[in-house]
């Protein structure tokens, strides 16, 4: 027996002598007997592994606890930072609102034309003006003050082509219908200068004195012009294929008549004038002109020389059919140029072509050929030469020459000899 086990005897022994004849034996196995010295000797086992299970209960008692506490802190810091989310929630969407409230107000005080100063300003506007653009020069005038929503309102109800190039005085008060009525109607043209007439036959340069006479434009710049601005939104003007071998393009189109022009309105405002014009009376001949053998232009050439070489209505017919027979037959008679003396000095006349001058509108050539017509018209002529251009006379179908007295009285022939005794009858030669 070991000295452990004797021990422990002896102790069960005097514990028996002590409990009056009453005892109890503890048995401990070999593995007790070994355990770790580091458990307090003397203690009892039992109450060891009960203080043990105390512990670990304490333990886990006081993680739930803190558990609890922690998900509580949670809980209240969740429910202040929800306070302050929602506060500072609500005070972005209030200022927000005040911001787009503002922002209306604004804008629909300028669309009714609040709170604006009261005044009269000078707009200037271009061609094919943009809504864009209408509302910043309107804006840079005073006339509005928020560009955007002028520019949104006339993209949603107006259309642009109406808005009319010129120079307009407004009214800075006016709500964005009356503004738009104002620049829709068109700028102020000043006064009516009535009456005006312009004869048939008469020259580009000779339209130009008469406008500058009656103190609407120069001759200057009628003439430049003519050439200058783009004309091309009228198809008799873009369908012309030898633009740069005329004096004027527009020469033939400015349809003789009377008219009434404002003493403000633009250089291309009064052309356009004369071009709508062309346009109305030439519709009853469009037909006719499809089915001949010349295009527009052609016709409108060949009936600036009937124009300029007739002496009445009645002789444009004869004339026309004159030089249709040259065009046509020339060659066959040994006739090689319309041989008129109206085509060799434009855009001059006998009299005022400078010294040396040849006219590129001279229907001779150098190769003998037949030269046809000139490069363009040599005035503006009126509606019976455009018709007789279309329509020669069937009576003059044989004639090839044609000259008048100082009376204006027509003489026509065949042949060259009849001509040459003509010449001689009417006093020319």
């Amino acid at each position: 027996m070991s000295d452990r086990e004797k021990n422990y005897t002896s102790r069960n022994h005097a514990a028996q002598d002590g409990a009056g004849g009453r005892h109890f034996q503890v048995q401990l196995t070999e593995e007790q007997l070994n355990a770790s010295p580091t458990q307090s000797s003397g203690s009892n086992p039992g109450m060891r592994t009960v203080s043990r299970g105390a512990r670990a209960t304490r333990s886990e008692h006081n993680l739930r606890k803190e558990a609890r506490a922690h998900r509580k802190r949670n809980k209240v810091k969740s429910r202040k930072n929800k306070r302050i989310f929602t506060l500072t929630w609500l005070a972005m969407v209030v200022l927000v609102s005040l911001m787009i409230s503002s922002y209306l107000i604004g804008g629909s005080n300028d669309f009714f034309g609040v709170d604006r100063m009261e005044a009269t300003v000078t707009v200037n506007i271009p061609k094919d003006v943009t809504s864009s653009e209408l509302a910043e020069i309107l804006y840079e005038s005073h006339a509005i003050e928020k560009p955007e929503f002028f520019s949104l309102y006339c993209t949603l109800t107006t259309d642009m082509e109406y808005f009319n190039e010129g120079s307009y005085d407004v009214e800075t008060n006016l709500d964005y219908e009356a503004l738009i009525n104002v620049l829709q109607g068109g700028p102020d043209l000043g006064e009516v200068i009535e009456s005006v007439t312009f004869p048939e036959g008469v020259t580009v340069e000779r339209m130009a004195e008469i406008l500058e006479e009656n103190g609407l434009h120069t001759k200057d710049e009628i003439l430049e012009a003519c050439n200058s601005i783009d004309f091309s939104n009228y198809d008799f003007i873009a369908d012309i294929s030898n633009s740069e071998d005329k004096y004027y393009l527009l020469e033939g189109y400015l349809f003789p008549d009377t008219y009434d022009f404002f003493e403000n309105e633009s250089v291309e405002a009064t052309l356009e004038r004369f071009l709508d014009n062309f346009a109305n009376r030439i519709e009853a001949l469009e037909a006719d002109i499809a089915a001949s053998d010349y295009t527009l232009d052609e016709i409108i050439t060949l009936a600036s020389i009937i124009q300029a070489e007739a002496a009445n209505t009645e002789d444009m017919y004869m004339v026309s059919a004159v030089l249709h027979n040259r065009l046509e037959n020339g060659a066959s008679h040994d006739i090689y140029s319309l041989d008129c003396d109206s085509t060799l000095y434009y855009p001059y006349n006998q009299s005022t072509a400078p010294e040396g001058f040849v006219s590129r509108y001279s229907t001779y050539l150098s190769n003998g050929g037949v030269s046809g017509l000139p490069a363009g018209a040599i005035c503006n002529p009126g509606l019976d030469a455009i018709d007789a251009a279309l329509h020669p006379s069937a009576e003059g179908s044989e004639y090839y020459y044609f000259c008048h007295d100082s009376e204006g009285t027509p003489y026509y022939a065949a042949t060259a000899e009849d001509h040459q005794y003509n010449l001689m009858q009417a006093g020319l030669l």
